[in-house]
């Protein structure tokens, strides 16, 4: 409340108290007495309200307002897209610094893969996507990663707080290992992706979009390289952690669903024999 409010509102108790004041000195007769009672309900309700202002309260304004959350299995398939997305572009980016020497192939092409790993990492944590990016890095603008990855630590929390009450003391030691497995899988599933992005200095998660010429002009295998490993070693084991954590069941559920789902997004590894049997599982 601003201080004018507040200064208006004790001249109007002070004016109230005055009145209230009067009103029982003076001899009480029928016309008066119900005057009296209405100048004290009245004195009392500004009192409370003058009150409220001194005394700091915690604003409830929606006190019963609950929060929409992704479904959990939507939240574990986007991290499962994320690690089939990470498989094939780091192998791709693996590839063309295989063939670049003996390759016909324009530089443009032989840096493309290397150019989607950085704004599909970039679009993957904010959203925004570049300039040069492909269709595949559009896709990824849309799976809100942190969001997704925050969900699913509600749900691990949730799950981890029900599972506790009821352990032995040797399962809650056992709870806690695994909790713990799953928080720092999230976190690393973050940092890899923003590893990604940041890790030359060229573009950063805080840009508005991603300086794609800048980082396609100052390209080298031993930046590529770099991509590639950290997605094949941190990212890639990362996404496989968080999503076995939450029970081998759901995994294959989840499996399932992204191969029935978004065929194309599969790995060469699953595309030749590992996707049929997990479609059709």
């Amino acid at each position: 409340m601003h201080a004018t409010t507040f200064s208006s509102l004790l001249f109007l108790a002070c004016s109230l108290l005055l009145e209230v004041s009067v009103a029982f000195s003076a001899p009480r007769s029928p016309t008066k007495g119900g005057r009296r009672d209405f100048l004290l309900q009245e004195l009392i309700t500004v009192t409370s309200i003058s009150s409220a202002l001194l005394i700091p309260t915690e604003s409830k304004a929606f006190p019963f307002q609950t929060v929409e959350r992704r479904q959990l299995e939507l939240c574990t398939a986007t991290i499962l897209r994320l690690k089939y997305w990470s498989e094939n572009v780091a192998l791709s980016i693996q590839r063309n610094i295989d063939r670049e020497s003996s390759s016909s192939s324009s530089a443009t092409i032989i840096k493309g893969p290397y150019m989607e790993a950085r704004l599909g990492a970039k679009a993957a944590l904010t959203g925004k996507v570049g300039g040069g990016a492909n269709g595949q890095v559009y896709q990824i603008a849309s799976f809100q990663l942190k969001a997704c990855v925050k969900d699913a630590l509600f749900y691990s929390n949730e799950q981890y707080t029900q599972e506790i009450k009821t352990a032995s003391r040797g399962q809650k030691g056992q709870l806690k290992i695994q909790k713990q497995i799953v928080d720092n899988a999230a976190e690393d599933i973050i940092e890899s992706i923003a590893a990604v992005v940041e890790f030359d200095g060229l573009d950063n998660v805080q840009d508005p979009s991603p300086r794609s010429s800048l980082a396609l002009a100052q390209y080298t295998d031993v930046k590529a390289t770099y991509v590639k490993r950290i997605l094949l070693e941190r990212t890639i084991p990362a996404c496989n952690t968080f999503v076995r954590g939450f029970g081998t069941d759901k995994m294959r559920l989840v499996e399932r669903f992204v191969a029935r789902t978004y065929p194309n997004e599969l790995p060469l590894s699953l595309r030749a024999g590992g996707a049929a049997g997990a479609a059709g599982g």
